[in-house]
Formats: structure tokens, C-alpha cells, sequence
């Protein structure tokens, strides 16, 4: 499970950031989570496959989050995408959809099924796949805008081999049937009980995040004991009464909201273009709030571990191309 910053500005471009996405690549498949402009250009050059996005999950209708969706769309049109892809956002995401469409005289040859989200008053499951569910949460913001948790599924727990062995289970299709957590019976009669030869399941690895948003519960009870978290953090704490007005939070808000979820990291993102030359005022005296604070930086791709909880944080153009890109798919 991994974790790309594809654009970390707040509303408008900068040399060094561009807009709002995220990509967030599973075994499996990938998710992006918001569009801002030139998105696609910053999948090109972080080396991600565009084929492997499965779903998009819009946060909310500001240019800065979705401008940059109907060109992904058209890109993936002309180059004669077969994949199904599944939009998922607020309502309005459809309208805007139809009336791109209509504008630009065109339309998709590939599947594209779009679920909006209305009147989320409380965290709850929007999607469920095999491996993984997505919960969304309303958050505090100028217009209707939610978070979401992209949520692992419980991973079974840990194959004793040697224990197998003493048992006498035979290699091949019995010994995925235990992981799976179903009984066998040997050739001699006996049952083996999946308890006997593996360990207990393990927690899925989680990933949340909050953009645009001002201080609210409802971000702190999404992120409650997820791994990582991707809090806005527009401002500096010395100007929180603009971003009180404006509904947006400093650095301060962002790591206490990780604090009292209990989030194991936190990387500040939507960062406000006056700090282009300096951001260390957004980083004054986080570490005293929450001991594992970073500012996301775009490429930043943070690798979460299958236990314990650590991190591996790195930059994705660093990386071979089929390492970050995963399996082949069509691109």
C-alpha cells in the first residue's frame, strides 16, 4: 500500500507544487483522490501507470480538486481505454460530467460510472471492493466537502509452516484453504483446525484524508487510528484567524487532529502559496503536538509497512518504473 503526492498547493500552482491529488496505489489497483489541474502531467512524471486507476474520489467542488478530471478522462478516451473507472464525489460531479461532455461534443468508449455522495453526516462505508473499503466523512468547509479512509481489508494472520508439517498437511491446495481459514480433513481422517497453523488476522493498513477542511470531529473520527494521515495545513498557527475565516486549518489544527485520532503519521499538504520561499513556520512546534509530522512535497511517495505500523518515505522518480508502477496494466 502506498501513497503518492501528485499536487500539495492550496488553490493555485507554484513552481514547486502543483494543485490537489493524491494517488494511493494498492495491490491490486490505484485511486486518485482529486484532480486539480495538470494532474495527469504529474502522473507522467512520478512514473505511475494511468491504467492502473481504477476509481477517483472527489473531495469537493473547487476548481483546485477537479479541474483537472475531464482532461484524464479525454486522455484516457483517446487513448482507447477499455477499463471500467468509477468517479465518486458530491453532488454535481455528474452534471459537470454531462455538460463537458455536451461542450466538447464527445463521449467515452470505456465504462465510466459516477456515484455521488449526498448528505454524509457521519462517517460511513461508501465502497466496498475485496481488498480494500472506502469510508467518507463530512468535513468543515465553505461548500459540501468529505473526506475519505481508504480502509485494507484484515489480512489472514501468519502461516506456520513448521507446525503444518508436524500435522502432516500435505503442500498445495490445503494449506491455502487453513490461510483461508477453513478446516481441512487429512488423509487419515483428522481435522485440522486453521487456528492450529495460523496466527491471528492481521489489521488492514489505513490511509486517510482531510482536504479542504476547517478543525471539525468529524475529520478526527475519520482518521481514528489510521496510519497515515493527510491533513490540510494552509496556514502557519500566527495566521489562524485567516484561516478561520477562509474554513481552513494551520499546522497547528492539522497535528492536533492527528493527535487525538491517533494517528500513527501525519503529512501536512495544501500549503498555501505565500510560504513558497519559506515553510518553516508551518513546522514550529509540531513535534511537541505529534511526534511523526512531515510536509508533503509533490512525488513524496510513502510506502506503509505490512506491520507495525512504520513508513518508508521516499520520492517515486527515484524509483524503477515497474517498482512504483506495480503490476502491468494497460497505460
Amino acid at each position: 500500500m502506498e501513497l503518492t503526492f501528485l499536487g500539495t498547493s492550496a488553490a493555485i500552482p507554484t513552481v514547486r507544487r502543483n494543485v490537489t491529488s493524491v494517488c494511493v496505489q494498492t495491490e491490486r489497483e490505484s485511486l486518485l483522490v482529486d484532480v486539480g489541474e495538470g494532474t495527469q502531467m504529474q502522473i507522467l512524471r512520478g512514473g505511475l501507470r494511468r491504467g492502473r486507476i481504477h476509481r477517483i474520489l472527489i473531495t469537493h467542488l473547487h476548481g483546485d480538486h477537479f479541474f483537472g478530471l475531464i482532461g484524464l478522462l479525454t486522455s484516457y478516451q483517446l487513448g482507447k481505454r477499455e477499463e471500467p473507472l468509477q468517479l465518486i464525489g458530491p453532488p454535481g460531479l455528474a452534471a459537470y460530467i454531462r455538460f463537458m461532455k455536451d461542450l466538447c461534443r464527445t463521449d467515452f468508449g470505456f465504462n465510466l460510472t459516477i456515484t455521488e455522495l449526498p448528505d454524509v453526516r457521519e462517517p460511513r462505508t461508501v465502497l466496498e471492493t475485496e481488498h480494500y473499503t472506502v469510508i467518507a466523512a463530512p468535513l468543515k468547509h465553505r461548500l459540501y466537502t468529505l473526506g475519505y479512509r481508504i480502509q485494507e481489508r484484515e489480512r489472514p494472520g501468519v502461516f506456520d509452516a513448521e507446525k503444518a508439517d508436524r500435522l502432516g498437511v500435505p503442500f498445495g491446495p490445503e494449506r491455502k484453504e487453513l490461510i483461508l481459514g477453513r478446516p481441512i480433513t487429512l488423509s487419515d481422517g483428522s481435522v485440522v483446525a486453521a487456528s492450529e497453523v495460523v496466527g491471528e488476522a492481521r489489521p488492514g493498513r489505513s490511509i486517510t484524508i482531510c482536504t479542504d477542511t476547517a478543525p471539525c470531529p468529524m475529520a478526527v473520527q475519520l482518521a481514528r487510528g489510521t496510519d497515515v494521515l493527510v491533513h490540510e495545513a494552509t496556514f502557519e498557527p500566527a495566521d489562524r484567524r485567516h484561516a478561520r475565516r477562509t474554513l481552513h486549518s494551520t499546522s497547528q489544527d492539522a497535528a492536533r487532529a492527528a493527535r487525538e485520532a491517533g494517528a500513527r503519521h501525519l503529512f501536512l499538504s495544501h500549503i498555501s502559496s505565500r510560504y513558497l520561499a519559506d515553510t518553516s513556520p508551518l513546522l514550529a512546534g509540531l513535534e511537541e503536538i505529534h511526534d511523526s509530522t512531515r510536509l508533503a512535497k509533490d512525488f513524496m511517495q510513502v510506502r506503509l509497512a505490512l506491520h507495525g505500523g512504520g513508513i518508508d518515505v521516499g520520492d517515486c522518480r527515484d524509483r524503477p518504473a515497474n517498482e512504483v508502477a506495480g503490476k502491468p496494466a494497460q497505460s
